[in-house]
């Protein structure tokens, strides 16, 4: 066996896409929709990819009278109906040699099929994309190619999408009946079309989130053919809708091309991009994805690991900016799953991959939460707590959202507090800018820590502390004394609040110390405390979790794909090659849906994209097989022994980002 670093400095090359960067179906079902992200607006799919798709912008929200705020669907913008004559193309069609494909190396979705209806076909080709270059931008193309000539109708509209049954989940003690289902109750937020503006070839829809102050212009500015025989253009301005229908007679056999360049921002940026042309605007976007992809994670030996691996940073990528600062949801601008909430999913499952790739973008998260952290303070305050208390359920502006249904998390499952703390100081450890950690990491790590202060019990009778009353983990532990997890990452945010007064200068809160040498730790439950929390354990014991995960496949939590995708890094840790196979193939079973790699939250729901889980299988290759560590003496360093699985012949870290530099990381496997 042999195990080996090579650090070799970044040279700027881009290499090509391949078929790994390429997710492709010619079968109508199964389907589960993905999506498409530039960082602040996210595009949902659909088999037809000409109807009304949901599209989110970052850090856009409602708040429906005595309903939480939820992240607000954007009017559909995508959409470009097409009538043949006798009947509109819609789901109900009968479709042909489907074929969608999508193009994560260029971050693209096409679509081909052939519309049958009746003794009338048509060939449809479509092509989307939210603009990675301006992120702001998203484009969609439409050819049709009729088999017949006669009258033919496009409308291309920006239409809001009807308002939703609301239920009243600030007030509501307990779910009944269809509230049960979480789908039913994840519905997006609505937002109220105010005015529409049509002119020649352009549309403009100003609406409003409900229960907010503002407002979001969707601007369209549209293509169609010059020229069309018998053509006709109207106007289409209505309460729900906004846009322009052109009917023409059609040639047979001829190609029809639509655009629709729709701006988030202006009529001059939707302008600007339809006079530069789709070709040149798609380039830019490419290009965009390209450089993107210079920082990798590459693996030798399985091309279908590798696609996954692709699927799982294209999706996280989608939904991570660095041009605001705001975190991201379980998952993402994909759905508005879990209404669109921040959780510690951001900090300890999304963060690590984000820093190590691409810390331009992980540093939107950490200032996420430096500028809600006067929020936190005002929720500590109000619970009686000392510092700050960051909610379970974070809303734009950081404040608590938790459903009421399910407020003990609001008031009990606060390792969130010590979830944060370590993204900070991972922050400072990785850039090395202690100017950032004064100014902004940490007053997070401080308040955290001072919130355990006021949170502990000290036994007189043990001479220890303790934790009382918390929800777990597993949150169907409520009222826990002594969470092993909660206990542990509680003591590690106080020992990371005294090393960064030590690092600045400052002087510590004396209780920090105490609590951290006195807080009672239990031994069980230890995959988290081994990793991330990097708590020294024995052999035994990492060989304990090792065993449990090889005997309960489903893995903890109904299977939630989150802790189970750390079960290798303590193999890796004790140097077992031999179970790495079985408990990497325990990560991905069950979790992937069909046909675009989209991840689910368990092997059993339909909770998707859940991006929690795309960065906890990512975090395996970077600090489980590549053995590395956020670390003070150099920022990243191998802390564990490399080690791969026996399929993988190679893993390269691709322009790993290490205090302002790039390099390549390379582990070769087994001989």
């Amino acid at each position: 066996m042999r195990s080996a670093v090579l650090l070799l400095g970044f040279t700027g090359v881009l290499f090509g896409a391949d078929s790994t960067f390429i997710l492709q179906t010619r079968s109508w079902a199964p389907y589960t929709r993905t999506y498409l992200g530039s960082g602040l607006i996210g595009l949902s799919s659909s088999r037809l990819a000409t109807d009304p798709a949901e599209s989110f912008m970052a850090g856009v929200y409602d708040h429906g009278e005595g309903d939480v705020p939820r992240v607000a669907a954007l009017p559909a913008w995508n959409v470009v109906d097409v009538y043949d004559g006798a009947h509109w193309l819609d789901s109900a069609t009968a479709v042909q040699e489907f074929h969608q494909t999508l193009d994560m190396f260029d971050g693209t979705l096409q679509t081909e099929y052939e519309w049958v209806d009746g003794d009338r076909a048509m060939g449809v080709r479509v092509e989307d994309f939210v603009s990675r270059a301006e992120p702001e931008l998203g484009v969609a193309r439409v050819e049709i190619t009729p088999k017949f000539a006669g009258p033919l109708k496009v409308r291309m509209p920006l239409t809001a999408w009807p308002e939703p049954k609301r239920y009243p989940l600030e007030k509501l003690e307990a779910l009944e009946g269809e509230a049960r289902n979480q789908q039913t109750i994840w519905y997006p937020g609505h937002m109220n079309p105010r005015q529409c503006t049509v002119q020649q070839n352009s549309a403009r829809l100003t609406a409003q989130p409900d229960g907010t102050s503002v407002m979001i212009t969707e601007a369209a500015a549209l293509r169609w053919p010059a020229n069309l025989a018998g053509s006709a253009v109207t106007p289409q301005p209505s309460k729900d809708s906004c846009g322009i229908e052109v009917s023409f007679t059609a040639r047979a056999k001829r190609t029809y091309t639509f655009e629709k360049f729709v701006a988030f921002t202006s009529e001059a940026d939707a302008e600007r991009a339809r006079t530069r042309g789709f070709a040149a605007v798609r380039q830019a976007h490419a290009t965009a994805w390209h450089q993107l992809w210079q920082e990798d994670i590459q693996v030798e030996g399985d091309p279908a690991l590798q696609t996954i691996i692709h699927s799982m940073l294209f999706y996280l990528l989608g939904s991570a900016t660095d041009r605001k600062d705001v975190s991201i949801p379980p998952m993402g601008l994909s759905t508005a799953g879990y209404y669109g909430h921040v959780f510690w999913d951001a900090d300890t499952f999304m963060f690590p991959v984000l820093m190590a790739l691409h810390p331009e973008m992980a540093k939107s998260l950490v200032m996420f939460r430096y500028q809600t952290l006067e929020a936190a303070r005002r929720n500590a305050n109000r619970n009686g707590r000392m510092g700050a208390m960051y909610p379970w359920e974070a809303g734009p502006d950081g404040t608590e959202t938790t459903p009421r249904f399910a407020y003990q998390n609001a008031l009990s499952e606060n390792h969130v507090n010590a979830d944060i703390a370590p993204e900070a100081w991972q922050y400072f450890l990785a850039t090395g800018d202690r100017a950032w950690l004064e100014t902004y990491g940490y007053p997070i790590i401080h308040d955290t820590a001072d919130f355990w202060t006021s949170r502990v019990t000290y036994n007189k009778d043990k001479d220890r502390y303790e934790i009382h009353g918390v929800v777990s983990v597993d949150e169907s532990k409520i009222g826990v004394t002594d969470d092993p997890y909660t206990n542990a990452a509680a003591k590690k945010n106080l020992e990371l609040a005294r090393e960064a007064a030590r690092v600045l200068g400052k002087s510590p809160n004396p209780k920090w110390q105490d609590i951290a040498d006195k807080l009672y730790l239990p031994r069980k439950d230890l995959v988290l405390i081994d990793y991330p929390l990097e708590f020294p354990l024995t052999e035994r014991e990492k060989r304990s979790i090792v065993d449990q995960a090889r005997t309960e496949p489903a893995g903890r939590q109904a299977g939630v794909m989150m802790e189970v995708e750390f079960e290798p890094i303590p193999a890796v840790e004790l140097g077992d090659r031999s179970v790495l196979p079985m408990l990497m193939d325990k990560t991905i079973r069950g979790y992937l849906r069909p046909p675009f790699n989209v991840a689910a939250e368990t092997p059993s729901n339909q909770n998707v994209n859940f991006l929690t889980g795309a960065g906890a299988f990512l975090q395996q290759f970077i600090f489980g097989y590549a053995g590395l560590r956020f670390t003070a003496d150099a920022g990243l360093s191998r802390k564990v022994t490399p080690l791969l699985p026996q399929q993988i012949s190679r893993l390269v870290l691709r322009n790993i980002s290490v205090r302002g530099r790039r390099m390549d990381i390379t582990i070769p496997g087994a001989k």
